[in-house]
């Protein structure tokens, strides 16, 4: 007579297990099939000893780096010989399901191969109804990722650039987690809180710039000229008269303008590389630029764009590396965009 063995059998049979569009793992029910065994009735119940692996290395897949995204090892022991896989996270990879089985004079063994869990992408209409209704971040996803998640049904959507970045927001600093690679969900989750702290860090930025010892020059320097030009617009006077004393303008610098803030929360979203998407407006001569009131005691301070080749200007100047400077033109490629 043949010795015992078991066979692993996988309903359904596979080798692919796609995670849903909603981001759930797939049902896999496993039966461990006695072969050249007949169990004795009055004996105990046989055990059966599972084990499940699930990991993914990015070998083969374009840009991916070699870090090791794995679910939680699940074993469990069971007294039937069917198991239904209990998923607790959502990752994809190389799945191994194993088996052993002791029997009366030896231990059955058996383990799958060549099983994948693989990614869903989202349809437009799911990603609409999971993403923060904000129509310039939905513009960014569509330039960051072209509303992908995966680049393959096996491969997450790695940035070209190898730093890591991943998924419909390319989320790269701080590195994305485990989850935020194999669950879109959790991608957009993410990358909607980059983009108000992002957002933070630009309303911020105003206040910073007026309360910097660069702005408080340039007032002092713009006070100084213009102090000047009285004296010597009195003198030049026929009786030569001197000029009362005037006392220094207060000039304001503003807030930005919602229109202002978004555009530089998406600069930021990409990364500033040292220089934001305004500037404090200065003339030719590198003085400030104000309009003043007509009461003669305060002024208004603007900012300005830094265009695409002043950026790229400022780059070169700065020894930024090309692989830190992100898209000079990033503002302007989001907001051509629609959104969904």
């Amino acid at each position: 007579m043949a010795n015992p063995t078991v066979a692993l059998k996988v309903d359904p049979p596979g080798p692919k297990f796609p995670i849903s569009e909603q981001c759930v793992m797939p049902k896999i029910t496993v039966t461990a099939e006695l072969q050249n065994f007949n169990p004795d009735p009055k004996a105990p119940p046989l055990q059966y000893q599972w084990k499940v692996t699930l990991s993914f290395n990015g070998q083969g897949c374009a840009h991916a780096t070699q870090r090791i995204i794995k679910h939680d090892d699940i074993t469990q022991t069971t007294a039937t010989n069917k198991f239904e896989i209990p998923f607790t996270q959502v990752r994809g990879g190389a799945l191994t399901i194993s088996v052993s089985v002791a029997v009366p004079g030896s231990t059955l063994a058996d383990t799958t191969k060549d099983l994948l869990v693989t990614g869903t992408n989202p349809s437009v209409g799911a990603l609409a109804g999971a993403a923060a209704a904000n129509q310039t971040f939905r513009k960014l996803i569509r330039v960051e990722s072209g509303l992908k998640q995966f680049l393959s049904d096996t491969c997450p959507l790695f940035s070209g650039d190898g730093f890591g970045g991943v998924g419909l927001c390319q989320l790269t600093s701080p590195a994305p987690t485990d989850d935020q690679i194999w669950s879109w969900k959790e991608n957009v989750k993410g990358g909607w809180a980059l983009y108000k702290q992002k957002e933070a860090v630009a309303k911020a930025y105003p206040k910073s710039v007026r309360d910097g010892a660069d702005f408080k020059a340039l007032v002092k320097t713009y006070n100084e000229k213009r102090q000047a030009k009285l004296k010597a617009a009195a003198a030049a006077k026929p009786d030569g008269g001197t000029a009362a004393p005037v006392q220094d303008l207060t000039i304001e610098l503003p807030d930005y303008t919602d229109d202002q803030l978004e555009r530089d929360t998406l600069r930021g979203f990409n990364g500033y590389a040292g220089i934001h998407e305004y500037r404090v407006k200065v003339d030719k001569d590198g003085v400030l630029v104000v309009t003043e009131d007509p009461s003669g005691t305060k002024g208004k301070a603007e900012w300005e764009q830094v265009t695409k080749d002043e950026r790229i200007k400022f780059y070169d100047q700065n020894n930024v590396p090309s692989n830190k400077r992100g898209d000079p033109n990033y503002v302007e490629d989001v907001e051509s965009k629609a959104a969904f």
